[in-house]
């Protein structure tokens, strides 16, 4: 494929690609590929043509460019016919990121503003907490011998898991603590302990619990858990395509070996694991197998034994982006180079650049995946391509140059299926049905705002949906656009057939165009996820704070002085209509489903005016759709010094309805001294009510900091390092008690009777850990 190079300040310029995003002519597989030698180099599954002698020239010919970046096209993914082809569609995009950064660069040294420096390109709380006094009721405290009732990990969707920190059989609570799952004995309450524990190869980030078996998602470099691995590029000067720091650009080989670290020390290179620990021994968790994933994880979901995972590898090739023969420092004065000397470097630069990109080949670029068995290193050499050519995914719009996994595994049978899809992808959301991952165009903004003759596009999310087929793997289904962005995967709900989407729409933060929201309903017609109806027009001015859908209902919650809730009739797919409307200061975060027409939120409270407050609990009485009410809030804190896990994470959020008793945690500083200069001090508790649909009742809050006295104490100097880790992040209900958790450890307390204070204590971290100070003179390591 040959590539042009013009002048962003004339043309919107990229690479001549049309015919990588349509049918293609290329043939299938050939039986005679060429073969790559070198022992140190994966081979693929599939074969690969050797294209050492593929044509690396330049084509002048003038492209219409605008289409490919015209997110108002209709979306749509094709898949390539050949190796060849998926080549040549990853290096067409990682030249046009190039471009884009290059030429962004060139109008900086041809501008007479001032513009002294290059282009950095595209990389990659309160004096209110209080502790409420304590029900003067306290019930029984008999508890039976196996638990009935304990709570769950908060899920959007009723049968889809999503992985977390810790989860509860109600018998056992299994937490990560460090690089270690750890076993806890939780039942009965009172006798709670750890009973087993294992250090993991690879640093966990979340997991999930399938019977006796932990499937731990964690993250490392590739280089600590694979042997062989060849050292990256060192290219001085030079930084990644796509923007990001070469933390090695400024250190050549003889530095490296001079500072006492290994090479790959710079070479870092991130991978997702899933490590998958025996759990039926509880006493002697053992990690059974490790797979080793190129790229990082997104997000993940687990559909009995499917676990699901999006993984973004961003390709990594280090460019300059700024002339060697320019010196930016003289910009600005007389000695400025002439158009002519700016415009033939950043011509030579491009075409160096296309050069190198081309030089490389396809196993350079695709994820590769590997297996450890037992906690021992992989070898480099036995690892497989993730995906074959033919199951790589271009976008009909240029959608960045990282390539998205959607990775299936069976943890039973361990096969696994995977979907490569070019470019950047932000929103996962998961039905029992089907995957879906959308993009948004919000990062090339960058690419209009200087261009005079070019209108800003209103900005697009293109959605693609990937069903499971009868085996439960996740394939390719088909695609759909709406207009503006999602917030989160709640903004995402798949119901009787149909995708409801939830969006602010508008051309960003710098543009004087009114922002607005919307509900889209798409349906799955012959490969297109088509509009069947739109509602709009909700919060002019505002942008979306929180969504749920719930049946034929939507609830939306937009903000900017006031909190707008919006009660949304979706009985209609092709006319949702707005029911009710209701306007309260602040905002809600988060929504969920008290009982039928009922909703429990979270957020922040607020005045009039806009300006925010404390943590709010509230209920709203939506059984009239037309009338929705407020039935009855809880403040914590007054102010931005007070905050909680659940304004951005709903698992923070944990609703028992067994019970009905709500946990979210809440951090802030309070005010410690009679006057003079303000001191604070940090607090964090665990805050608990007792909800029904009529009433929130305060119950007593539950602190930490006490626990700090088994870890040395407030008096010892390592506090001052190491109150952080008394931050309450998670709860777990079992019967009538709650378990609050900490980096420190868990507290266990009988909600029957807070006056006895904690029942049981475990501690997870190791004493010495603590602050992060040595025991004797409480300096540093």
């Amino acid at each position: 494929m040959r590539t042009r190079i013009a002048h962003l300040a004339l043309l919107i310029p990229l690479i001549a690609w049309a015919g990588c995003f349509g049918a293609s002519d290329n043939p299938q597989l050939g039986d005679d590929p060429g073969g790559n030698t070198n022992e140190d180099v994966i081979q693929p599954e599939q074969d690969i043509k050797d294209d050492s002698n593929k044509d690396d020239s330049i084509e002048p010919d003038p492209v219409d460019d605008s289409e490919r970046m015209n997110w108002t096209r209709k979306a749509a993914l094709t898949t390539a016919a050949s190796c060849e082809e998926a080549e040549d569609w990853i290096e067409e995009a990682v030249i046009t990121e190039m471009i884009i950064t290059v030429e962004q660069n060139r109008r900086c040294a041809l501008s007479t503003d001032g513009c002294g420096y290059p282009y950095p390109g595209y990389g990659y709380a309160d004096s209110g907490i209080t502790e409420p006094s304590v029900d003067d009721e306290a019930g029984g405290t008999s508890d039976k011998e196996t638990p009935e009732d304990y709570s769950e990990t908060n899920t959007q969707v009723e049968g889809v898991d999503e992985a977390d920190t810790v989860k509860t059989d109600g018998n056992y609570i299994y937490v990560l603590s460090n690089n270690d799952l750890v076993v806890v004995k939780s039942w009965p309450a009172r006798e709670s302990e750890e009973v087993g524990r294992v250090t993991l190869s690879v640093n966990p980030m979340n997991f999930f619990l399938k019977g006796n078996q932990a499937i731990v998602l964690g993250s490392a470099n590739l280089h600590d858990l694979v042997e062989g691995v060849p050292t990256g590029e060192r290219d001085q000067g030079t930084e990644p395509a796509g923007g990001g720091t070469d933390i090695d650009a400024a250190m050549s080989e003889s530095e490296g070996a001079e500072s006492g670290y290994p090479d790959y020390y710079y070479d870092y290179r991130p991978v997702t694991t899933l490590t998958i620990v025996d759990l039926t021994d509880k006493a002697n968790p053992k990690e059974v197998e490790t797979s080793i994933y190129d790229g990082q994880l997104m997000d993940s979901r687990r559909i009995e034994a499917k676990t699901y995972m999006a993984l973004n590898k961003y390709i990594s090739i280090y460019l300059p982006y700024w002339p060697d023969e320019l010196d930016w420092i003289y910009y600005g004065s007389q000695q400025r180079p002439s158009p002519e000397t700016i415009n033939a470097a950043f011509d030579a630069l491009i075409e160096r650049n296309i050069k190198k990109i081309k030089s490389r080949t396809l196993i350079d670029w695709l994820p590769h995946y590997w297996t450890a068995k037992g906690g021992a290193k992989a070898q480099y050499s036995d690892g497989e391509m993730l995906a074959s050519c033919e199951d790589l995914y271009a976008p009909s719009v240029y959608s960045g140059i990282g390539l998205l996994g959607l990775v299936t595994v069976d943890v039973d049978s361990g096969d696994l299926m995977a979907s490569i899809i070019q470019g950047n992808w932000g929103n996962v959301y998961a039905s029992l049905e089907a995957v879906y991952v959308a993009s948004t165009n919000y990062y090339f903004y960058d690419w209009w705002r200087d261009a005079e003759d070019k209108e800003i596009p209103p900005i697009s999310t293109h959605i693609h949906k990937f069903a499971f087929d009868d085996d439960g793997f996740a394939r390719y289904s088909a695609s759909g656009k709406v207009l503006g962005y999602a917030i989160n995967q709640f903004a995402f709900d798949e119901y009787k057939e149909n995708l409801r989407v939830a969006t602010t729409e508008g051309t960003g933060w710098w543009s004087d165009q009114e922002s607005e929201s919307r509900v889209t309903i798409l349906e799955e017609k012959e490969g297109e996820l088509v509009e069947v109806g739109m509602v709009g027009g909700l919060g002019k001015g505002e942008q979306i704070y929180s969504v749920r859908f719930i049946g034929d209902q939507g609830y939306v919650v937009t903000f900017r002085q006031v909190d707008p809730l919006y009660v949304i009739d979706l009985s209609d797919p092709a006319a949702p209509k707005v029911t009710g409307e209701l306007k309260i200061p602040g905002y809600s975060s988060y929504i969920h489903p008290l009982e039928p027409g009922f909703l429990l939120t979270a957020g922040r409270d607020g005045d009039e005016e806009g300006r925010v407050g404390g943590i709010k609990i509230e209920i709203f009485d939506v059984s009239d759709p037309s009338d929705p009410k407020s039935v009855k809030t809880a403040v914590i804190g007054d102010g931005w010094d007070t905050w909680s896990d659940v304004l951005y994470d709903h698992k923070a959020f944990n609703y028992f309805k067994a019970r009905n008793l709500l946990a979210i945690p809440v951090s802030g500083w309070v005010e410690t001294n009679d006057g003079g200069q303000w001191v604070g001090e940090y607090k964090s508790q665990l805050a608990l009510f007792k909800v029904t649909k009529e009433d929130i009742e305060v119950l007593p809050f539950i602190s930490h900091m006490d626990f700090i006295n088994e870890f040395g104490g407030r008096d010892d100097c390592r506090y001052y390092n190491g109150y952080w880790q008394a931050h309450i992040y998670r709860s777990v209900f079992v019967e009538d008690y709650v378990y609050s958790l900490s980096r420190l450890g868990l507290l266990i307390h009988d909600t029957r009777d807070f006056e006895e204070g904690a029942v049981a204590s475990v501690k997870l971290l190791d004493p010495e850990e603590f602050g992060y100070y040595d025991w004797d003179s409480c300096g540093y390591y």
